[in-house]
């Protein structure tokens, strides 16, 4: 399954839970809104990616593993053939040529 449906489905998860129980759940609120561009990740620093994964749900160790897959390079190619990523988007951080 592809790693960022799995974020997207943790985050739904994570912010229905804090719904329940009457958490605050802004930052998951905004992550949802983040997610809907699927070229997302290359778009921000690794340090907002991070924030983004561990506040999805994503365990600490499993971080840098989970980056690595979200921004990997045949993601990106799939992405571009897709038309979801313009190389010659100014807003993207990481990209393949």
């Amino acid at each position: 399954m592809d790693e960022f449906v799995v974020i997207k489905v943790m985050n739904e998860a994570t912010l229905r839970a804090l719904k329940e129980k009457n958490g605050d759940y802004s930052k998951n609120k905004k992550i949802k809104e983040i997610l809907e561009d699927e070229a997302c990740f290359f778009k921000m620093s690794k340090e907002a990616a991070f924030s983004v994964l561990f506040y999805s749900g994503v365990n600490t160790d499993k971080l840098e593993e989970t980056y690595k897959k979200v921004i990997a390079k045949d993601r990106f190619d799939r992405l571009v053939t897709a038309g979801k990523i313009n190389i010659d988007d100014e807003k993207l951080i990481i990209k393949y040529i």
